[in-house]
């Protein structure tokens, strides 16, 4: 399955540890910019997800350390769905620097109700959008 889409970041002083390497808890933050990107290829702002009634939640995240990454060295994140459950939508990211793979994460979301947060089916709007943008079919 092919990755509709990649966010670049290159890594800045603020983004490393004492050991010279990109800190582990950034990676979140760079899959949270990567599914962010991912969410508007798709047209799905936040505006328009409040206004049908529903939002998103992160309920889990892991994260495989595969090597290092950096100053200076421009890190992408690659993101997409990896299968769209009941009221869960699955993502799968990779950051490499070139082709050295630095990590490879899952990060699931949970859909909620906008008001009471409890969760909600995911919408089928919601479904369209990102298969739009994905290039093989999405696993429900």
């Amino acid at each position: 399955m092919s990755f509709p889409v990649t966010y670049r970041r290159r890594v800045r002083y603020a983004d490393v540890d004492s050991q010279g390497i990109v800190f582990n808890g950034n990676y979140l933050t760079y899959y949270d910019d990567a599914i962010t990107d991912l969410f508007l290829a798709a047209g799905m702002t936040a505006d328009i997800t409040h206004a049908a009634g529903y939002d998103v939640v992160t309920a889990h995240a892991s994260i495989d350390f595969r090597a290092t990454a950096t100053l200076f060295e421009t890190l992408e994140v690659d993101v997409r769905i990896g299968r769209i459950g009941k009221t869960s939508i699955t993502f799968e990211l990779e950051s490499r620097v070139g082709d050295r793979v630095t990590t490879e994460a899952k990060i699931i979301y949970v859909t909620v109700d906008a008001e009471t947060f409890r969760p909600t089916p995911v919408p089928d709007a919601f479904v369209a959008a990102m298969q739009a943008i994905h290039n093989d079919p999405i696993p429900r």
